[in-house]
């Protein structure tokens, strides 16, 4: 039944009619729609072989099926939307291959799996399975283990390998495995492939004499390996894959080791704390072509191609030996300390057909002006001192990154003609000068433009914003770009982040930005748009950072279509940032009901950083597959008195409304955004207490209300806020007594200067005897405890808390309680008992 196209119905029907069905393959057949497995499949007592990968599965596996006693193969991977937990296996199985791999099978592997004594093949890759991981020695056939991508944990035992004689496969990577990796691993006469990766592996990484000869991969990057690199790594003749990337080996490393490899085609050190040297120390180049394919006699020099990870190795200079390669395809020398120039043999020892170099992070200066006709897809020479023009890019280049060097020339416009294939480039952060001519608008395939804090000029080339249906981010920050956004934006806009804050650009916003639909950050802080207050942005679903901050903006928030009918408003905002503009009137409480993100407490969410992926291989060697290079957008906000540049985490949210000209009340409805890490709402004209219910706000770590006219008193429960970091209500009208607990002990006198009537410590100015606490006491021992008046007390606080529950189940009723339960506690109750402990 191969390549058939089932649908669920006819699934059911024929299959029934098959009671002695032995043999079923439907691996890569086309089941129309979501289909769950059938429950009669366990009725098929003579099954023996179950093939079901790739097919669209759905629901939960029946566990009745591991229980068929003829089963021998069941294979249902690649099934990502099916359920399901391993059962508890009974003795004499005749299961010899379970293939549940890229599937949501999740809970504990049982104990009982050892009783599949005919296991061979073994593959529960990707899916969800945790707890210990189980010993494989109890299966005298086993061939393949494969338990990569789950959250195992535990130890591998020491022993029992060597008697796993059909043993070729062990894949356990992305686990949580611990403690010591069994030596005894590594002596396997028949093992091919080992992945230990990406786990919590400690301890020397050592190795026996009895070295095996059948090793092909070897993969124990991301663990926490010490010590030197065994010398015995030199017997596995064989090997073809050796990644000890993001350990911490330490010792001094002679590349001249990989010439025993003449089988070798992958090769990362990378990340450790090593030092890569060169058996000889003359490090003179001399380039001529007779030395080109001569030599050691190395396969991976005359073979079909070479990747090779030597970042973070101490190195201070290019290794001469790759002078003789031919083929390399992926070369990491980043992070390093290899100064001077570029050398241009460096560009001809790649693949004739993709070649990506990683030199970032190191202390180069110069590099040839012109590197086309090269084989260079993917280019990373960032963070270096490189200066002078901007070297032409190779023709067809992917991912281009020239960021964080010293360029200060105008772009030549050849340059643009080079990049119509390209998918990646940032030229952000150096002194490029001129006009983005309007050749960009040629790189169709661009998913990522940065070209942040440059002097660019002119305007903003308008295809990037109306026309290009792949760009997903847009960064033209800090540059002196002028003149009026498109007002004809596509509808298939593809834009995630638009960051154009920092430039001179004016105008009225875009309405049709509404159809950038999967837009997550909009900054366009510190232009000089003059527009009203864009409601109209908060019906994009994804928005979540918005900077309007330090333009023209003007007149009231206007909060028109927002209704207890409409939930589309800002439904993901996290940071919003209006500030130093000219917006005026009263805050409505609507405009603060409609923020549904920052109502929702981040416990235990994951903290995940604002931004998209694009797939590369530039930036990483430590693995086979494509680099997840992730684009992680920033925001500069106003934290805790200073300006600071932050990563967005889906976890922070802040609320600035700062230097404008509002008036009226604090909306109590503020208290309820109590996710907000920061709120300002400094040099404003509010009027009014400070909100009760602000005291709800227990994340919050910055709070600014300074140079306003609030009146009243300090909500007594703010004393409450403990993760509260910074407090500024300055130059205010606030009277009474500052609280004289937890948090307010630790704020400076600027906090509260300039409020005439706020008075007790920090402030010199002392509070009256009836406002002020008692600091010192009655004499006495600080272990006795007056029970008679704290009688008293407890029988006043609980008819108190009678009364609380019953205002607090009344919504207006709960400010009520916060303000008097709290200023209770802290001038009456509070100080009585320290005073009768002292």
């Amino acid at each position: 039944m191969m390549g058939c196209t089932i649908t669920s119905g006819r699934l059911d029907t024929v299959l029934t009619k098959l009671p002695i069905l032995s043999k079923l393959t439907l691996g890569l057949t086309n089941i129309s729609g979501p289909t769950p497995v059938p429950e009669h499949f366990a009725e098929f007592s003579s099954l023996a072989v179950l093939s079901l990968h790739s097919c669209g599965l759905t629901g939960t596996f029946p566990s009745w099926i591991f229980h068929i006693k003829s089963l021998m193969s069941l294979d249902v991977s690649r099934n990502e939307n099916l359920c399901g937990e391993l059962p508890e296996f009974i003795e004499g199985s005749a299961l010899q291959e379970l293939m549940l791999s890229r599937t949501k099978f999740s809970g504990k592997i049982p104990e009982s799996v050892s009783n599949l004594r005919n296991l061979t093949i073994l593959d529960l890759t990707n899916c969800q399975f945790y707890g210990l991981i189980p010993s494989f020695a109890q299966w005298p056939m086993i061939m393949w283990v494969r338990l990569s991508g789950n959250n195992l944990t535990g130890l591998l035992p020491s022993d029992g390998y060597l008697s796993l004689h059909n043993l070729t496969i062990v894949h356990l990577g992305n686990n949580s495995i611990s403690g010591v990796i069994p030596a005894s691993m590594f002596s396997h006469p028949s093992l091919v492939y080992l992945d230990l990766s990406q786990n919590n592996f400690t301890g020397i990484f050592l190795l026996y004499p009895n070295i095996s000869s059948s090793l092909i991969e070897i993969d124990v990057s991301f663990n926490k390996l010490e010590g030197p690199l065994p010398d015995l790594l030199s017997k596995f003749v064989e090997l073809e894959f050796l990644d000890l990337s993001s350990n911490n080996l330490t010792g001094i490393v002679d590349i001249s080791f990989i010439k025993k490899y003449k089988e070798l085609s992958y090769l990362s050190l990378s990340y450790n704390k090593l030092t890569v040297v060169e058996e000889d120390s003359n490090h003179s180049y001399i380039e001529h072509p007779i030395i080109w394919g001569s030599g050691l006699g190395l396969g991976f020099w005359l073979g079909l191609g070479f990747w090779l990870g030597l970042a973070s190795c101490n190195l201070s200079y290019v290794p001469k030996f790759l002078m003789r390669q031919r083929n390399l395809q992926y070369l990491d020398l980043s992070n390093n300390n290899i100064e001077g120039h570029i050398h241009d043999w460096l560009w001809r020892i790649g693949d004739p057909l993709s070649f990506s170099v990683n030199l970032s992070h190191n202390l180069f200066t110069s590099v040839a002006t012109n590197l086309s006709n090269r084989s260079i897809s993917e280019l990373d020479l960032h963070s270096n001192k490189i200066e002078g023009a901007l070297p032409l890019p190779p023709s067809g280049i992917v991912t281009l990154d020239y960021s964080n060097n010293h360029f200060n020339s105008s772009i030549m416009p050849e340059f643009w003609s080079r990049i119509s294939s390209t998918n990646s480039m940032s030229l952000a952060n150096n002194s490029l000068i001129g006009e983005v001519s309007h050749l960009i608008c040629n790189a169709t395939e661009i998913g990522i433009l940065d070209l942040s804090f440059n002097s660019f000029s002119g305007s903003i080339p308008p295809c990037l914003l109306k026309h290009n249906k792949r760009l997903e981010i847009l960064n033209l920050r800090g540059n002196s770009f002028l003149g009026n956004l498109p007002q004809d934006i596509s509808k298939e806009c593809a834009l995630q982040i638009i960051d154009l804050n920092g430039n001179k650009l004016e105008g009225k916003l875009p309405v049709s930005l509404i159809n950038c639909r999967m837009l997550q950050v909009l900054d366009l802080g510190n232009n000089l748009i003059v527009d009203t207050y864009p409601q109209w942005l908060g019906a994009l679903p994804l928005l979540k950072v918005l900077d309007l901050k330090s333009n023209g903006f003007h007149g009231p928030i206007d909060c028109y279509g927002i209704n207890k009918q409409t939930h589309l408003f800002f439904p993901e905002l996290q940071v919003l940032d209006l500030s130093s503009n000219s917006f005026n009137g009263s805050i409505p409480s609507r405009f603060l009901k409609q923020f549904k993100a920052m109502m929702e407490t981040s416990s235990g969410a994951r903290s995940m950083y604002v931004g998209t992926t694009v797939k590369t291989t530039i930036a990483s060697l430590n693995g086979t597959s494509p680099y997840q290079l992730y684009y992680r957008e920033s925001v500069t906000i106003t934290l805790k008195g200073q300006e600071t540049t932050v990563q967005i985490l889906s976890v922070f949210m802040s609320l600035d409304l700062s230097n404008n000209n509002f008036e009226g009340i604090i909306p109590n409805e503020i208290g309820d955004l109590k996710s907000l890490k920061g709120i300002n709402l400094s040099r404003n004209s509010f009027t009014g207490e400070i909100p009760p219910r602000i005291a709800n706000m227990l994340q919050l770590e910055s709070l600014d209300l300074s140079y306003n006219q609030l009146s009243g008193e300090i909500p007594p429960a703010m004393a409450l806020m403990s993760f509260l970091e910074v407090l500024n209500l300055s130059y205010n009208h606030l009277t009474g007594q500052i609280p004289q607990a937890s948090q307010f002990l630790t704020f400076p006198n600027t906090s509260f200067l300039g409020n005439d009537r706020l008075c007790g410590k920090p402030l010199t100015r002392l509070c009256e005897t009836n406002h002020a606490p008692s600091a010192a006491g009655t004499p006495g021992s600080h272990k006795e405890l007056n029970w008679e008046f704290l009688s008293v007390e407890v029988g006043v606080l609980s008819g108190l808390g009678i009364v609380a529950a019953t205002m607090l189940l009344w919504g207006n009723g709960r400010s009520w309680v916060y303000w008097h339960v709290g200023k209770f506690w802290l001038q009456v109750l509070q100080p009585r008992i320290c005073r009768r402990r002292r």
